[in-house]
């Protein structure tokens, strides 16, 4: 029989909170999934009322494709982040999505200027939020949790890895987090 040795101490060092700091969508964010919405449907409007017998099936399938790509944009969006005694949760619609806070080496509040010029890798940029890999000049590559290009929290990993989150109130997050 083996045995398993848990260093407790490590993980109850931190305090544990049942607040939800929320995540606001900022403005592209709101309008974007709408205008891609208008967008599809004005296809199926022109597939249907076009004369010809292929054009309801052909632009009725960049429709759907439009429409089932806003749906699951909407499904991961982030809809808060949450604190536990172990993990920072991106709390989202399908799923959770969790990032160890004993593995944490530094967090910190960022704007745009100090993330220097962004680009998306993989990822979504701008429906429901932004969310996925995007690189920065100067922090390089990480993953974002983002509904706001405002204020974001930076959350750079021990193994290297850095995420993104934009919660509503940075500041009483930071405190909690790093409580």
């Amino acid at each position: 029989m083996q045995v398993v040795v848990v260093d407790v101490a490590k993980v109850s060092q931190f305090k544990t909170s049942n607040v939800m700091y929320k995540a606001s969508l900022d403005k592209n964010a709101r309008l974007i999934p709408y205008v891609m919405a208008a967008f599809a449907i004005a296809l199926l409007i022109v597939g249907f009322v076009n004369k010809s017998e292929m054009a309801p099936l052909v632009l009725s399938v960049p429709s759907a494709f439009i429409l089932v790509l806003i749906l699951g944009c909407r499904a991961y969006m982030p809809l808060g982040y949450t604190i536990d005694a172990g993990h920072i949760n991106v709390e989202r619609k399908m799923g959770q999505f969790s990032i160890s806070r004993a593995e944490i080496e530094k967090i910190s509040i960022v704007n745009d200027s100090e993330l220097g010029r962004t680009w998306r890798m993989m990822g979504n940029g701008g429906i429901f939020g932004y969310t996925g890999w995007f690189s920065s000049a100067n922090y390089g590559k990480m993953r974002w949790f983002v509904t706001s290009r405002e204020k974001y929290i930076l959350i750079q990993m021990y193994s290297g890895k850095k995420y993104l989150l934009s919660p509503d109130d940075c500041t009483g997050f930071m405190k909690e987090a790093k409580g």
